[in-house]
């Protein structure tokens, strides 16, 4: 992202940023520089701006640029400070949301689609474990209901990786732990309870509102599912093998007859939708 701002002075209180270190950051830092632990200031900067009713515009317009740089550093390279400081990013847009929409103003909704835009490219790299992307997915979505409808219009017209992606999340959905098919590589005990977890500081307390909820309820449904399994078939048999892939059809078809698919939406979505700072698991489904 390219914003040509001027370098602003630090106005606004600031209690776990060293005002400092963070005037030395602004003026020494570039975008395109090397990511170093310099970084780190905006982790305190992201954390007082969490509680700030008066974060200063001028400031977050400057800054969102390295921010951005971040997200990109945690979710496509996986890089363990930056995925720190993005934590706790995330958790000061949900927390503040609207003092960070009045700070970066109209800039405000190419950010939401910059985390769709993550979320897709990240699917469509595709992961080795299942669930191994949910949590961003659940993120980006928890930021805004607008960032549930872009990212099931990319992943219904997408690629077969990112449908591919998406099926497998949705397997934890179809079936129960022990009856997967796909959780071949899943060797943890109640994996599959990280279905709810997001990418924050304080994830516990991270939600989706009743928009989003209801949203999701319309679009995830046989009807997509099986479109979504139709497009996939071939990646499956690669996978499976066709005895395997026909032994998960047949489950696949038992679990939308029996119900089994809607209770466990239901229960996935009532947790996903609570408030509670509790740990989320299966109880109702498992």
């Amino acid at each position: 992202m390219s914003i040509k701002v001027k370098k602003p002075e630090v106005k606004m209180n600031l209690y776990e940023t060293d005002k400092d270190v963070l005037k030395s950051f602004i003026t020494n830092e570039k975008i395109d520089g090397v990511f170093t632990e310099k970084y780190l200031i905006l982790q305190n900067f992201a954390d007082d701006c969490r509680f700030s009713s008066d974060i200063q515009p001028e400031l977050m317009e400057y800054l969102l640029p390295f921010y951005l740089r971040i997200i990109e550093e945690a979710i496509m390279h996986q890089n363990k400070m930056a995925e720190d400081i993005y934590s706790q990013f995330n958790s000061m847009i949900f927390f503040n949301q609207q003092n960070f929409k009045n700070s970066v103003g109209e800039k405000y909704p190419y950010v939401m689609e910059y985390y769709v835009e993550q979320t897709v490219k990240r699917m469509e790299m595709g992961n080795k474990t299942i669930l191994g992307d949910i949590s961003l997915f659940n993120t980006t979505i928890a930021f805004d209901r607008n960032n549930i409808v872009k990212l099931f219009d990319k992943i219904y017209g997408g690629s077969l990786a990112i449908k591919y992606s998406f099926f497998k999340y949705i397997s934890v959905l179809l079936f129960k732990e022990s009856d997967n098919l796909l959780a071949i590589n899943e060797e943890r005990p109640f994996w599959t309870s990280e279905i709810w977890d997001f990418d924050a500081q304080f994830s516990d307390a991270f939600f989706w509102n009743q928009d989003i909820v209801q949203y999701y309820e319309r679009h995830v449904t046989r009807q997509k599912i099986e479109e979504v399994f139709k497009d996939i078939t071939p990646i499956l048999y690669n996978s499976l093998g066709k005895e395997l892939m026909n032994l998960f059809s047949s489950e696949m078809e038992k679990s939308f007859a029996t119900g089994t698919f809607e209770k466990r939406k239901k229960e996935y979505l009532q947790k996903i939708n609570c408030r509670s700072e509790k740990y989320k698991y299966w109880t109702e489904c498992f």
